[in-house]
């Protein structure tokens, strides 16, 4: 090759890091949550507070976030590293980068995990399907849960996932359980703990909200 036909080659591999530096800075423009709609099959960022979170069977998880009177599915594709998006928190404001699309009729943003951060507001309050996934990470601790309530009995009630995939044995002890109504979203606070005899996780209730 002669020193022209190198010369080709080099600038065109300086042409290809170029543009790949470029586009590896550019960032997507910011849309606000409630217009998030209008821009369908587009590459966006917005922001909002999590206001739901669920991991499915295969391992995806799906979030919601609301913001402007607005809420939002997010769907991030499962991966072999999820401790980023597994140490979310009820409440916590995110920001965050997807396509967005259309599933079964609702819109959606498609995300991958590193592109989400945390803004502001970190609430340490977990999600059933979170604990459900390492309850180990979570014995023994005094942790805040949201979830669904479901079964409730005098001293006891189930704390369930949206779908109802993943539930909760909640045991209230001496707190008033009365007024708790099936299949409202609540923030349960308490002791968590293996029980041997039943041979499952269980929360020892310390307070409610």
């Amino acid at each position: 090759m002669d020193n022209i036909g190198k010369l080709v080659v080099i600038l065109s591999l300086l042409g290809v890091c170029i543009l790949y530096g470029i586009s590896s800075v550019i960032v997507p423009p910011y849309v606000p949550l409630d217009e998030v709609g209008a821009h369908e099959g587009a590459f966006v960022r917005t922001s909002g507070v999590i206001s739901d979170f669920y991991v499915t069977g295969s391992g995806n998880v799906l979030m919601r976030i609301m913001g402007n009177q607005t809420e939002l599915l997010i769907f991030i594709s499962s991966a072999a590293n999820r401790e980023n998006v597994l140490n979310l928190s009820y409440g916590d404001e995110i920001e965050l980068e997807g396509r967005v699309s259309v599933y079964q009729g609702e819109y959606e943003l498609v995300a991958d995990e590193n592109a989400i951060k945390k803004v502001a507001h970190e609430s340490n309050i977990s999600f059933i399907s979170q604990i459900a996934l390492r309850p180990e990470h979570y014995k023994g601790r005094r942790i805040r849960v949201a979830g669904y309530v479901k079964d409730v009995y005098r001293r006891v009630f189930q704390l369930c996932d949206e779908k109802g995939n993943y539930c909760m044995m909640v045991k209230a002890n001496e707190i008033s359980i009365s007024n708790l109504q099936e299949g409202t979203m609540i923030v349960a606070e308490g002791l968590f703990y293996y029980e041997p005899q039943n041979m499952r996780y269980e929360l020892n209730l310390i307070a409610l909200s």
